[in-house]
């Protein structure tokens, strides 16, 4: 599997996992709304109100989006450095923009990688 492959993987998982926080993060507010309704007279405890905002799939969809949201990341900066054909002003540019903007930096990436080869 090439880096290119490696990273396009990466990358829609990660848009899955985001997606999927969403929802999920969502979802924990609106029972977080039904609970607050439902139990009117007597205020519920942090505890319930901390578990039901950060259920379990709001907790691994979040770890998922930034385990591979990093790895995506590290490999772009390592396909653009290890790139001979790039200049050094456009490989820190590359580089800037995978550290401070990832996502955007990403598709831009997907969508030039092939034609200047800076992923093997």
């Amino acid at each position: 599997m090439t880096k290119y492959n490696i990273f396009l993987l990466l990358f829609i998982i990660s848009i899955i996992a985001t997606i999927s926080l969403i929802i999920s993060y969502f979802n924990a507010l609106f029972n977080l709304v039904s609970l607050m309704h439902n139990e009117s007279q007597n205020e519920p405890s942090p505890l319930i109100i901390l578990s039901t905002i950060f259920n379990p799939s709001v907790l691994i969809s979040a770890i998922v989006v930034g385990v591979t949201g990093l790895c995506y990341r590290i490999i772009g900066i390592i396909c653009v450095a290890k790139n001979k054909v790039v200049s050094d002003g456009e490989k820190a540019l590359w580089i800037i923009g995978f550290v401070l903007m990832g996502f955007i930096t990403a598709i831009v990436f997907l969508v030039m990688a092939k034609g200047k080869n800076f992923a093997d």
